[in-house]
């Protein structure tokens, strides 16, 4: 897998540098950045190469500057480890947190969006992000350069049934908040639960009728303007940070 990008790329090697095989930089930059991260690279004996733009070209779109050919970096990675849901509960068990925000991810496929929730909901102080194995985006490398390298931050669950996962969370005390258009309670009359788990659907139908069935809570960002939806990471992240409010304010 590939990390692409300075601030993803340094992310990397200063929390994981043993995921990392090797990393490539165009042969024609030479500013500081590009010298401390060599020099740091260096020092945990990872492989550092020089190659011309030719070769970012080969492996990367052209088309798409967002994925790096500019910055003239890239890491070539082990495979993105997820964890299991159980082990996420265990750790948090573990660490005795009275207030716990899990964040379901249910079959969103856009890279660019996955990636800026995974930045917001670090951010704000998120324990955990669900996602579903079934029509949904992996964390890839446009995830990974998306969200500034905080995947490097947070620990990313792959459940094959949400529905099960979310009957998981309720038998160990979590309260299900699901995100809706129209009919749910207004986000800032709401009061979060210490424990709550909080379910995005997908970019095109937003979350699927089973799934809304079985939440405890919906809630809705509230809306005056002309348009009446928002995309789903600026959704996450107005919700995220009226938890962070609510708890800390």
């Amino acid at each position: 897998m590939l990390v692409i990008g300075r601030n993803p790329v340094l992310e990397t090697l200063a929390l994981n540098p043993s995921s990392i095989k090797k990393i490539v930089l165009l042969d024609s930059l030479s500013d500081n950045r590009i010298m401390e991260l060599a020099k740091k690279a260096e020092a945990k004996n990872i492989i550092v190469e020089k190659l011309p733009k030719s070769y970012f070209e080969k492996i990367l779109d052209k088309k798409d500057k967002s994925d790096g050919i500019s910055q003239g970096v890239i890491a070539e990675v082990e495979d993105f480890h997820y964890h299991k849901t159980t082990e996420i509960l265990k750790s948090l068990d573990g660490e005795k947190k009275e207030k716990c925000t899990l964040i379901i991810l249910d079959e969103i496929q856009d890279p660019h969006n996955f990636g800026a929730v995974i930045r917001s909901a670090v951010a704000s102080g998120a324990d955990g992000i669900i996602i579903s194995d079934k029509n949904s985006v992996k964390v890839n490398h446009t995830v990974i350069k998306a969200s500034s390298g905080a995947t490097n931050y947070i620990k990313i669950s792959k459940e094959q049934n949400i529905s099960q996962t979310i009957e998981v969370l309720q038998g160990v005390g979590y309260e299900i908040i699901g995100t809706v258009l129209n009919s749910g309670e207004d986000l800032y009359k709401f009061r979060f639960p210490d424990k709550c788990a909080l379910v995005f659907g997908g970019e095109g139908e937003g979350l699927r009728k089973n799934i809304i069935n079985i939440c405890d809570h919906l809630v809705k960002v509230p809306m005056i303007g002309k348009i009446n939806s928002l995309n789903v990471s600026v959704s996450a992240g107005v919700v995220f940070y009226e938890i962070l409010r609510q708890r800390n304010y």
